[in-house]
């Protein structure tokens, strides 16, 4: 709104001061005089005075003269400064209507009037006036331009709005950041992700600081399902330091793992634990373990899963790092995490971690406790066929040490 008011001011050129090269009606010079006195006033910001001296000089006016037109205008003008942007256009709007002002000073009035009716959201009436401006002004105005494209926007002919935005962009040198935001607005409105992302690409280059058009490049990517270049955004982001809170690292560690690429998961997991950007929690280094395991770097993995374990009030971890160990046949290590699993408790399947652990313990020749947790393992239904199993076959084959 003030930016309206301050242009509009600037338009508001009087009469007595304009240079036209078309030949400008006469006036009196009382007329005249009157005129110059009210322009003191008005750079005086004596808004009252002013509006008192034109209503004057507006009832002495002849008809559908020019001088009248000029009066309306000028009371016009002042109404604008004083915020009562409906009166100002009426009296605009009037003064138009007596068709006695010359081609520059009737056009300068109407793009007037349809920032006036773009101020009281008169958008319809906007439009009406402003597009053949448009078409009547050959070198294209980006500024009106833009204020079609606003009109239209608020009606929600998102497809009209358009053209007049892209152009009023195209034919700037150096455009106004709202103008691409009104431009991606109406790419958003029209479900166009894929201009939307052409445009936040632009925007991202401009404005390589405003983190907004960072975050919106990369969602606008995973709308339209292109997440290598989704991940490739946030991570550049996360590199230069846009991205820094917890939550924004996670989804991108998750963004790596969901295209297949768990190592830089991890890397980028890892130094933010470090930096502590990303809290030291036990679920947080479960899913770096995950990371890593992915990864098939299971000696980093394994660190992760046994930090993880020890900061974690359930046994579930340890138990996962022992069925590690297992396959690594570090059974040492396994009966560790075996033990401390079941210690911890709330595991989903304790009869799972008893046979592991009994055959844990086997593997280190050690057939009495081996023994103790197979007839633990057998008391759940689904370890007995194993666990027996595994008696029959130390009773067999290997007597009980």
């Amino acid at each position: 709104m003030r930016l309206l008011i301050v242009i509009l001011c600037a338009l508001l050129v009087s009469p007595v001061y304009a240079k036209d090269k078309e030949k400008t009606p006469s006036i009196s010079p009382r007329m005249y005089k009157n005129l110059q006195k009210t322009e003191q006033l008005i750079a005086k910001k004596s808004y009252q005075q002013a509006e008192k001296k034109l209503k004057a000089m507006l009832s002495g006016a002849k008809d559908k003269s020019y001088e009248k037109a000029i009066v309306l205008r000028s009371l016009s003008s002042v109404y604008a400064l004083t915020e009562r942007y409906k009166k100002a256009a009426e009296l605009l709007s009037k003064a138009l209507a007596l068709n006695s002002l010359p081609k520059s000073q009737e056009q300068q009035a109407v793009l007037n009037l349809g920032q006036l009716y773009m101020a009281i959201e008169k958008y319809s009436k906007a439009i009406q006036v402003l597009e053949p401006w448009l078409v009547k002004n050959k070198t294209l105005d980006a500024q009106v331009s833009v204020l079609v494209a606003n009109a239209y926007a608020q009606l929600k002919r998102y497809r009209k709005a358009l053209p007049y935005i892209k152009k009023a962009i195209a034919s700037s040198k150096k455009p106004v950041e709202s103008w691409y935001q009104l431009n991606l607005a109406l790419y958003y409105e029209l479900e166009n992700y894929s201009s939307a992302a052409t445009i936040l690409k632009k925007m991202v280059a401009l404005y390589p600081d405003k983190k907004e058009y960072w975050t919106q490049l990369a969602s606008t990517y995973q709308q339209i399902k292109q997440y290598k270049k989704a991940v490739s955004v946030k991570h550049l982001a996360y590199k230069k330091g846009i991205i820094s809170k917890e939550k924004e690292i996670l989804d991108l560690v998750n963004l790596f793992l969901y295209i297949n690429s768990p190592y830089k998961a991890a890397t980028v997991l890892k130094q933010a634990i470090g930096s502590k950007k990303v809290k030291s929690s036990s679920k947080n280094w479960e899913v770096l373990a995950n990371a890593w395991t992915m990864a098939k770097e299971f000696d980093q993995a394994i660190k992760a899963l046994e930090i993880a374990s020890s900061l974690n009030e359930k046994g579930v971890l340890y138990q996962q790092l022992g069925q590690i160990y297992v396959e690594q046949e570090q059974w040492g290590k396994a009966i560790q995490s075996f033990t401390k699993a079941l210690n911890k408790g709330n595991l989903k399947d304790t009869g799972s971690t008893y046979l592991l652990l009994g055959m844990s313990y086997y593997e280190k020749d050690n057939n009495k406790r081996a023994r103790k947790y197979f007839l633990k393992a057998a008391q759940y239904s689904k370890n007995r066929k194993a666990a027996n199993q595994w008696l029959e076959y130390i009773k067999e084959i290997k007597p009980q040490g």
